[in-house]
């Protein structure tokens, strides 16, 4: 950032945006508080006020044009606009991504040790995901409607595969994960399985740890999934 540059608060940076779309960036344009206050939403005194305050921290400037006046963007403006647009643009690429999740731990069937411990499916984990998984699931109950749409938008994508295998008496199908980190602080996985006993307002975890042990978690606390929808959180520490 320039070192002419001044930070700008909320209200101004949404005005200097509207500003940018009135074509106010390089050259003086003819902008009247009518046609700000109408790309606003405010009225004609509003948006003069709004134009006096970029004019005396220094973001915007203005100059008589024929019968009335002109406005653009200072070197210091800009920056602000292009700062704003350059993290707005970052995280908007991080989040296309990655899926918070946040529920409250809950006991399972016990199924997700006995599926976890068969060696087909132990052995496709930890050439998928490079870690041999703790023989259970972490089960957490999503208590929004938000949160329940992102599992089941897990369903809907495409994520690590663990092929199905046979032992000789049955077959038991593949299995889809995500990598993701729990807590914050243990690597793990998201399982999207189609056959299982919850349904979409439970999240299934594996992690190499034991989960419950290591956090210190008990029926009814709050934990954090970070869920990677690319290449997952070994690259990301």
């Amino acid at each position: 950032m320039s070192e002419k540059s001044a930070s700008a608060s909320a209200e101004q940076l949404t005005t200097l945006l509207h500003l940018v779309r009135l074509g106010a960036v390089n050259s003086f344009v003819n902008v009247t508080t009518g046609m700000l206050g109408e790309s606003l939403g405010l009225s004609q005194q509003a948006a003069s006020l709004r134009l006096s305050d970029l004019q005396r921290v220094g973001l915007a400037e203005r100059a008589h044009s024929g019968r009335g006046l002109a406005v653009r963007l200072t070197e210091a403006g800009l920056d602000a606009v292009e700062t704003f647009l350059a993290d707005v643009g970052a995280n908007l690429e991080r989040g296309k991504d990655t899926m918070q999740f946040r529920g409250t731990v809950s006991a399972g069937l016990k199924e997700g040790a006995y599926y976890v411990s068969l060696k087909g499916y132990a052995e496709g984990f930890a050439r998928a995901l490079h870690f041999e998984p703790f023989p259970g699931t972490l089960n957490l109950r999503l208590t929004t409607e938000a949160m329940i749409g992102q599992r089941r938008r897990l369903e809907l994508l495409k994520g690590i595969e663990i092929p199905g295998f046979s032992d000789g008496r049955r077959s038991y199908g593949g299995v889809k994960c995500f990598r993701a980190k729990i807590a914050g602080k243990h690597p793990g996985a998201v399982l999207a399985i189609e056959r299982t006993h919850h349904d979409s307002s439970v999240l299934e975890v594996i992690s190499p740890v034991d989960l419950r042990k290591s956090l210190g978690l008990e029926d009814g606390d709050e934990c954090a999934v970070m869920t990677y929808l690319g290449e997952g959180w070994a690259r990301r520490r």
